[in-house]
C-alpha cells in the first residue's frame, strides 16, 4: 500500500507541476505575489493550530536564552569585520567590482555613441528629405489642420 500511495503522489506532483509550467508564465506578477502571501498566511496559520500546544511544551531551547545576547554581539563582530575586509581591504572582490564598473561605463559610452551617431544620420537624412521637396509643395502639405501628425511619421 506504501508504494502505491507513493506513485499516486508523484502523480499529483507531475499534474501541479505541467500546470504550473503551462499557467504561472502568463499569471501577472501582483496576482503571483498575491497568492504567494495568502498561501503563506493560511501555511503559518495551519501550522501554528496544528503544533501550538507543542511550541508551548517544548522548553529544551529554554537553556540557551542566556547565551542569546553573547550571540548577538559576535554576530555584529564577525559581520562588522567582514564588512571592513570587503570595502576597506584589497580583497579580490574589490577588483571585480572595479572590472564590473569599468565594464559599464564602455558599455554606455558605446551605446550613447551608437544613439548619437543614429540621431545624427536620421536628422541629416530628414534634412536631406525636406531640401528636395520643393517649398510650395511643403507649404500645401502643411496646409491641413485636421490631420494626424503622428501617424504620419509611422507612415
Amino acid at each position: 500500500m506504501e508504494s502505491l500511495f507513493s506513485i499516486f503522489l508523484l502523480f499529483v506532483a507531475a499534474i501541479v507541476a505541467i500546470l504550473t509550467y503551462m499557467y504561472v508564465p502568463s499569471m501577472p506578477v501582483i496576482a503571483l505575489t498575491t497568492a504567494s502571501a495568502v498561501a503563506l498566511a493560511a501555511g503559518v496559520w495551519w501550522h501554528w493550530t496544528q503544533f501550538s500546544q507543542d511550541y508551548r511544551t517544548s522548553t529544551w531551547q529554554e537553556s540557551f536564552r542566556n547565551y542569546a545576547s553573547y550571540v548577538m554581539v559576535f554576530a555584529v563582530i564577525v559581520l562588522s569585520y567582514g564588512f571592513y575586509v570587503l570595502v576597506y581591504s584589497g580583497s579580490s572582490l574589490q577588483t571585480y567590482a572595479a572590472q564590473a564598473i569599468t565594464s559599464a561605463r564602455e558599455v554606455g559610452t558605446r551605446v550613447t555613441a551608437t544613439i548619437a551617431s543614429g540621431t545624427s544620420r536620421a536628422a541629416a537624412a530628414l534634412t536631406a528629405e525636406e531640401e528636395a521637396v520643393p517649398a510650395s509643395r511643403n507649404f500645401a502639405a502643411n496646409r491641413n489642420p485636421g490631420r494626424n501628425r503622428s501617424a504620419n511619421f509611422l507612415t
